[in-house]
């Protein structure tokens, strides 16, 4: 069966993309998981943290965002402004991405949904 995208999975058990416009982010989440999504190649930083906010059924997106760590291995945000895949192919050491906490509150009382907290 085709994967779609032009996606194929090969022994290794690795995506490798067969279409130049899709890519496909590896994200590792605050828990050490790592989850892989299929973006367009002009996916924004925005896209592919909502991508990681629906696959933890997230509300809350805004204490959160994505960083990498760039050339000289420091951490950078992710611009979510811009599409992914030019700030890692620019800036980035390795394709990894890691969902992280940006803002933090004062009292988890004023959370609003259980997984945020």
């Amino acid at each position: 069966m085709p994967l779609p995208f032009g996606l194929k999975l090969k022994r290794t058990r690795r995506y490798t993309v067969s279409s130049k416009s899709c890519l496909v982010a590896r994200i590792q989440l605050l828990n050490n998981e790592f989850v892989e999504f299929t973006l367009s190649v002009e996916s924004t930083g925005q896209e592919s943290l909502e991508a990681v906010a629906q696959r933890l059924e997230l509300r809350e997106v805004t204490y959160f965002s994505l960083w990498y760590y760039n050339k000289q291995n420091q951490r950078r945000w992710v611009d979510l402004e811009k599409p992914l895949k030019k700030q890692l192919d620019k800036y980035a050491l390795e394709p990894t991405v890691y969902f992280g906490v940006v803002f933090y509150v004062p009292s988890v009382s004023q959370l609003q949904q259980e997984i945020t907290r």
